[in-house]
């Protein structure tokens, strides 16, 4: 992957509406050049997908959660298999393991409370490889951003 690639990646992740033709004006490349380094990087797994970005304000407001998780044992065989079960949770939207006093973080989105607190008894409270959980309910998100910084581009 070249400059040429990063700055393609960058503007894919500002606007993926944009035509290949814009790109292409925009860094100096021939639109053909442009298409075969796209369709390059969608084979090569650097672009995974390409989704529409919802504005949520149109739909009605889930809740959501941050679920600290603690394990019963630090063992890689309970670890993956407790990354297996929540990647199989629609609700679960993230999971990241964490240092400090728990062991996952979660981001959890669902209808209500009571769709929430059965979603984690029953895969939470009743999992014997889980010590304990914890939840905090997100009362208002003021920022989300889920892309690749530039930094990372042109480190």
């Amino acid at each position: 992957m070249d400059d040429l690639d990063r700055k393609i990646l960058a503007l894919l992740q500002q606007d993926f509406s944009q035509t290949t033709a814009q790109i292409a004006d925009h860094i100096g490349l021939s639109v053909s050049a442009c298409a075969k380094r796209i369709a390059r990087l969608k084979k090569d797994g650097v672009i995974t997908r390409v989704v529409a970005k919802l504005d949520a304000n149109h739909f009605p407001k889930p809740v959501v959660a941050a679920v600290m998780v603690t394990l019963c044992t630090p063992k890689t065989s309970i670890s993956r298999k407790f990354v297996e079960l929540v990647k199989g949770i629609d609700a679960v939207q993230q999971c990241h393991i964490v240092n400090g006093d728990f062991d996952y973080l979660l981001i959890v989105k669902t209808a209500s409370t009571e769709s929430y607190l059965e979603l984690a008894e029953e895969n939470f409270g009743s999992n014997r490889d889980v010590h304990m959980y914890k939840t905090h309910f997100i009362l208002r998100s003021d920022k989300q951003e889920d892309s690749v910084p530039d930094f990372c581009l042109f480190s």
